[in-house]
């Protein structure tokens, strides 16, 4: 089973079985004159064959939670969706301050944002000079990610095409080439947002390679607004705490013993799981502006250009600044909830392999 690992997605395929070479496998799927009261489910346990549990990787290895400051205020959410910047008093406002009250005259800074598909992003430019800012916006938006699960069922048919061709003395020759193609089997998602809990449980800073420090977000911030460079960004990672990779087994299992033995891809999707705050210079701008990627691209102008933005970008956040999130429910109640959704939607078929025809 391969797999593929990122901060906000999980993809896992598993190969046909060796089952789907052969015309005599007999899947142990129910025959068609069996109801559904009499289709038995394997369990999680039986799914994941008695073998002992996978480890959850872990994304916050080596990152310190931060206690400082509340990973969410709810008092603060309520000016994320201004579309203007604005200054809010909140002197009557109950505002979270370790139990302390607020300093007299202190007030909300609502940052204009884009809002895209993996979250949000900020070019405001108070936020890149004003830390104190900068973390309310942070604690703004780092409201519950959302998260999707695809399966996919697909093979692979090979036919061979002809085509005349003159040889070298100008003779007519029929030629027949091979060519595969991939055939969908089955492709769906489940929605498994309202599953995510919309309590977050922190955010976690790295502390620092060369001295082993540790920063508070507050810090990370105030590096940032005082860093001089016009390619600076700042990003913040929501990560929802799940294993995985137990589950896609647990899954893959239960659908092989439905009687489908092609390949199988489960894949795991966040969307709304990041936070960036970018610098608001023409350099920047150009820089993520698609038609001046494609530009380079095409010109091929980026095998010059991209080594110097790496080098004279400055990112914070990117590995190092985290927020952690999880489900309601654990792996088990998941699969119990949902194998019934996921198999009905799958049907098992007789496998023959590569089967070639001619075209």
């Amino acid at each position: 089973m391969s797999k593929k690992n990122h901060d906000y997605y999980y993809s896992y395929t598993s190969p046909p079985t060796s089952a789907s070479g052969s015309q005599s496998a007999e899947p142990s799927a129910p025959s068609l004159g069996q109801t559904d009261e009499a289709m038995s489910l394997p369990s999680y346990q039986d799914a994941l064959g008695g073998t002992s549990p996978l480890p959850s990787h872990s994304e916050f290895e080596g990152l310190t939670r931060d206690t400082t400051i509340p990973p969410y205020n709810p008092d603060l959410n309520s000016y994320a969706s201004v579309s203007s910047p604005t200054m809010f008093n909140t002197a009557s406002k109950r505002h979270c301050f370790l139990g302390r009250p607020p300093p007299p005259g202190y007030s909300i800074y609502g940052a204009k944002f884009l809002t895209k598909k993996e979250g949000v992003i900020s070019r405001d430019t108070h936020l890149n000079t004003d830390g104190e800012a900068l973390v309310q916006f942070l604690q703004q938006h780092n409201t519950a990610p959302r998260l999707k699960i695809n399966f996919h069922g697909y093979h692979e048919e090979t036919h061979y095409r002809t085509r005349n061709t003159r040889d070298e003395d100008g003779n007519w020759r029929e030629e027949r080439e091979p060519v595969t193609k991939q055939v969908d089997d089955f492709q769906f998602s489940i929605d498994c947002s309202d599953e995510v809990s919309p309590q977050c449980h922190g955010i976690y800073v790295m502390p620092d390679p060369k001295t082993g420090a540790i920063k508070t977000v507050r810090e990370l911030c105030d590096e940032y607004v005082h860093t001089n460079s016009q390619l600076k960004e700042l990003r913040l990672t929501k990560v929802i705490n799940w294993n995985y990779a137990q589950l896609t087994r647990a899954f893959t299992a239960a659908i092989r013993s439905h009687g489908y033995r092609h390949s199988v891809a489960i894949t795991y999707e966040l969307e709304n799981y990041r936070i960036y705050v970018k610098s608001n210079s023409t350099i920047s701008q150009m820089v993520d502006h698609k038609a001046i990627r494609v530009l380079f691209f095409i010109t091929c102008l980026w095998i010059l250009a991209w080594p110097i933005l790496l080098l004279f970008r400055h990112q914070f956040g990117h590995r190092t600044l985290k927020s952690e999130w999880t489900m309601r429910c654990t792996e088990q109640q998941w699969y119990d909830q949902h194998l019934r959704e996921v198999l009905s939607q799958i049907s098992p078929v007789a496998s023959f392999g590569n089967v070639p025809f001619i075209i």
